[in-house]
């Protein structure tokens, strides 16, 4: 039972550190939490915490070091900056209504679903993963199950506190005020995608 804490444990500590540093997902996360509340914002952390479960399972279970091929690390970095654009127009071509309901499953999934594509184009989430893959490999089958377990537990955690953390300010907020701090998100994905955009065309040269 110790050791299963203790896979637990050290398992979360590796979702909770790839999962804090603030990039891309974070951004998106916060701004649909404040656009569309608690319920997209969670659906989307989900789909994060996803890819980091696929990643971590692929690390453990294989050792894989997942390193991106200089293709990959060149195409992945495009993709993503060309839907975090896409995701950055939408937003500031959308208003927001202050609403409390669950929201509705269609938008639900499709935040979901988007999440998980963004989170596989990240081409920082798989060098995290290579970083972290010597404390992923564990000699016990049952140990490295738990490993990867607390990997996607540490990360839906906080995706979670992070939701929920921006929906508390989200319900103190006047529409007006709401509207232009989405508008500040939505402007910040774009930052984002043109950062990371330049960035991979720097390295191209």
């Amino acid at each position: 039972m110790v050791g299963v804490e203790t896979s637990l444990i050290a398992g979360a500590a590796i979702g909770l550190s790839i999962a804090v540093p603030f990039g891309p997902a974070s951004m998106l996360c916060v701004q649909r939490t404040l656009g569309d509340g608690f319920y997209t914002g969670l659906a989307t952390g989900l789909g994060v915490a996803t890819v980091h479960l696929t990643y971590g399972t692929l690390a453990s279970v294989s050792a894989a070091r997942l390193q991106l091929t200089s293709e990959h690390a060149l195409i992945l970095p495009v993709v993503a900056s060309l839907l975090l654009m896409f995701f950055s127009v939408r937003v500031l071509r959308s208003t927001v209504v202050l609403s409390t309901s669950a929201g509705d499953r269609t938008a639900l999934r499709s935040a979901y679903c988007s999440a998980v594509g963004l989170g596989f184009l990240n081409p920082f989430t798989p060098v995290l993963f290579a970083a972290a893959s010597p404390h992923l490999v564990s000699g016990e089958r049952t140990s490295a199950i738990f490993i990867v377990i607390g990997v996607f537990a540490g990360s839906f955690m906080w995706w979670s506190i992070l939701s929920g953390g921006v929906s508390f300010f989200r319900t103190r907020l006047t529409a007006r005020v709401l509207n232009f701090s989405n508008k500040i998100a939505g402007l910040a994905l774009g930052a984002m995608a043109v950062s990371m955009l330049a960035r991979t065309c720097l390295a191209a040269m």
